[in-house]
Protein backbone atom coordinates (compact mmCIF):
# COMPACT_ATOMS: atom_id res chain seq x y z
CA UNK A 1 0.00 0.00 0.00
CA UNK A 2 2.74 2.54 0.82
CA UNK A 3 4.55 1.77 -2.77
CA UNK A 4 0.85 2.46 -4.35
CA UNK A 5 0.92 5.31 -2.11
CA UNK A 6 4.63 6.63 -2.96
CA UNK A 7 4.40 6.21 -6.38
CA UNK A 8 0.98 7.96 -6.79
CA UNK A 9 2.70 11.20 -5.21
CA UNK A 10 5.52 10.62 -7.26
CA UNK A 11 3.17 10.77 -10.31
CA UNK A 12 1.18 13.70 -8.81
CA UNK A 13 4.82 16.09 -8.31
CA UNK A 14 6.13 14.88 -11.51
CA UNK A 15 2.28 16.65 -13.37
CA UNK A 16 2.69 19.78 -11.42
CA UNK A 17 6.44 19.94 -12.57
CA UNK A 18 5.11 19.39 -16.00
CA UNK A 19 2.59 21.56 -15.46
CA UNK A 20 4.26 24.74 -14.04
CA UNK A 21 6.83 24.05 -17.20
CA UNK A 22 4.02 24.86 -19.15
CA UNK A 23 4.06 28.35 -18.38
CA UNK A 24 7.45 29.30 -18.50
CA UNK A 25 8.73 32.55 -19.95
CA UNK A 26 9.78 32.61 -23.38
CA UNK A 27 11.31 35.38 -25.50
CA UNK A 28 9.73 36.13 -28.99
CA UNK A 29 11.95 38.73 -31.39
CA UNK A 30 10.88 39.33 -34.77
CA UNK A 31 11.44 42.26 -36.95
CA UNK A 32 13.19 43.99 -34.48
CA UNK A 33 11.14 43.73 -31.76
CA UNK A 34 10.84 40.82 -28.54
CA UNK A 35 8.51 40.42 -25.74
CA UNK A 36 8.48 37.78 -23.89
CA UNK A 37 5.08 35.67 -23.31
CA UNK A 38 4.95 31.90 -22.51
CA UNK A 39 6.07 28.83 -23.72
CA UNK A 40 2.24 28.39 -24.67
CA UNK A 41 2.71 30.56 -27.19
CA UNK A 42 3.76 29.74 -30.91
CA UNK A 43 4.80 32.23 -33.77
CA UNK A 44 2.63 32.61 -36.43
CA UNK A 45 1.40 35.10 -39.62
CA UNK A 46 -1.60 36.76 -40.47
CA UNK A 47 -1.91 39.03 -43.41
CA UNK A 48 -2.06 42.69 -42.68
CA UNK A 49 0.22 41.96 -39.32
CA UNK A 50 3.97 42.11 -38.81
CA UNK A 51 4.23 38.77 -36.60
CA UNK A 52 1.37 37.11 -34.22
CA UNK A 53 1.77 35.01 -31.45
CA UNK A 54 -1.16 32.37 -30.50
CA UNK A 55 -2.04 30.02 -27.15
CA UNK A 56 -4.89 28.48 -26.89
CA UNK A 57 -6.59 31.35 -25.56
CA UNK A 58 -4.70 34.34 -26.26
CA UNK A 59 -3.45 36.32 -29.24
CA UNK A 60 -0.59 38.78 -29.63
CA UNK A 61 -1.24 40.75 -32.88
CA UNK A 62 1.78 42.95 -33.76
CA UNK A 63 2.49 45.81 -35.99
CA UNK A 64 5.49 47.75 -37.14
CA UNK A 65 4.47 51.04 -38.89
CA UNK A 66 8.41 52.08 -40.33
CA UNK A 67 8.96 55.99 -40.24
CA UNK A 68 9.74 55.48 -43.85
CA UNK A 69 6.31 54.66 -44.69
CA UNK A 70 6.04 58.79 -44.97
CA UNK A 71 7.83 61.23 -44.55
CA UNK A 72 7.59 63.10 -41.21
CA UNK A 73 6.68 60.62 -39.24
CA UNK A 74 9.60 59.93 -37.40
CA UNK A 75 8.57 63.47 -36.05
CA UNK A 76 5.19 62.45 -34.50
CA UNK A 77 5.04 62.11 -30.77
CA UNK A 78 3.77 58.40 -29.06
CA UNK A 79 1.03 60.57 -27.76
CA UNK A 80 0.17 61.95 -31.66
CA UNK A 81 0.14 58.54 -33.18
CA UNK A 82 -1.88 57.24 -30.32
CA UNK A 83 -4.39 59.76 -31.37
CA UNK A 84 -4.42 58.29 -34.92
CA UNK A 85 -5.08 54.65 -33.65
CA UNK A 86 -7.53 55.62 -31.25
CA UNK A 87 -9.34 56.98 -34.51
CA UNK A 88 -8.63 54.63 -36.52
CA UNK A 89 -11.06 52.26 -34.29
CA UNK A 90 -13.35 54.67 -33.56
CA UNK A 91 -16.35 52.15 -34.53
CA UNK A 92 -15.43 49.82 -31.75
CA UNK A 93 -16.01 52.19 -29.28
CA UNK A 94 -12.56 51.97 -27.38
CA UNK A 95 -12.05 53.16 -23.77
CA UNK A 96 -10.15 56.98 -23.49
CA UNK A 97 -6.16 57.05 -24.95
CA UNK A 98 -4.67 55.72 -20.67
CA UNK A 99 -1.58 55.69 -19.72
CA UNK A 100 -0.56 53.49 -16.56
CA UNK A 101 2.20 51.35 -15.83
CA UNK A 102 4.93 53.83 -18.19
CA UNK A 103 2.20 51.78 -20.93
CA UNK A 104 0.14 54.06 -23.46
CA UNK A 105 -2.96 51.94 -23.91
CA UNK A 106 -6.72 51.68 -25.35
CA UNK A 107 -9.14 48.83 -24.80
CA UNK A 108 -12.08 47.88 -26.50
CA UNK A 109 -14.18 44.75 -27.57
CA UNK A 110 -14.74 43.32 -30.81
CA UNK A 111 -17.66 41.09 -31.84
CA UNK A 112 -16.68 38.20 -34.67
CA UNK A 113 -19.61 37.94 -36.46
CA UNK A 114 -18.32 34.44 -38.09
CA UNK A 115 -17.51 32.90 -35.06
CA UNK A 116 -20.28 34.74 -33.06
CA UNK A 117 -17.65 35.62 -30.29
CA UNK A 118 -16.59 38.33 -28.97
CA UNK A 119 -13.22 39.95 -28.19
CA UNK A 120 -11.62 42.14 -25.56
CA UNK A 121 -8.27 44.19 -26.69
CA UNK A 122 -5.95 45.63 -25.09
CA UNK A 123 -3.68 47.31 -27.34
CA UNK A 124 -0.46 49.28 -26.51
CA UNK A 125 1.14 51.95 -28.11
CA UNK A 126 5.08 52.08 -28.86
CA UNK A 127 7.66 54.38 -30.57
CA UNK A 128 10.54 52.71 -31.41
CA UNK A 129 14.08 54.25 -33.39
CA UNK A 130 12.46 53.25 -36.66
CA UNK A 131 8.73 53.08 -36.01
CA UNK A 132 5.98 52.89 -34.09
CA UNK A 133 4.82 49.79 -33.06
CA UNK A 134 1.03 48.71 -32.09
CA UNK A 135 0.95 45.22 -30.09
CA UNK A 136 -2.63 44.03 -29.45
CA UNK A 137 -3.32 41.47 -26.42
CA UNK A 138 -6.72 39.99 -27.34
CA UNK A 139 -9.10 37.01 -25.30
CA UNK A 140 -12.67 36.25 -25.30
CA UNK A 141 -14.75 38.91 -23.96
CA UNK A 142 -15.65 36.66 -20.91
CA UNK A 143 -11.76 35.54 -20.09
CA UNK A 144 -10.39 39.40 -21.07
CA UNK A 145 -11.06 40.32 -17.01
CA UNK A 146 -8.59 37.41 -15.52
CA UNK A 147 -6.01 37.68 -18.25
CA UNK A 148 -5.23 41.81 -18.39
CA UNK A 149 -3.03 41.77 -16.00
CA UNK A 150 -0.67 39.36 -17.53
CA UNK A 151 -1.80 41.85 -20.90
CA UNK A 152 0.51 44.16 -18.68
CA UNK A 153 2.91 42.14 -17.34
CA UNK A 154 3.84 40.96 -21.16
CA UNK A 155 3.60 44.34 -22.62
CA UNK A 156 6.17 45.75 -20.37
CA UNK A 157 8.37 43.42 -21.64
CA UNK A 158 8.31 44.85 -25.34
CA UNK A 159 12.03 45.39 -26.13
CA UNK A 160 13.17 47.00 -29.28
CA UNK A 161 16.48 47.01 -31.21
CA UNK A 162 18.28 50.23 -31.14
Amino acid sequence: MKRIISALLVALLMFSFVSCMGNSAKTFTSNGMSITLTNAFKENTYEGYTVCYESKDVAVFVLKEAFSLQEGLDEMSLDDYAELVYAANASKSPSKISKEDGLTFIEYDFHNEEENQTYSYYTVMFKGTDAFWLVQFTSKKEDYDAKRQSFVDWAKTVEFDS
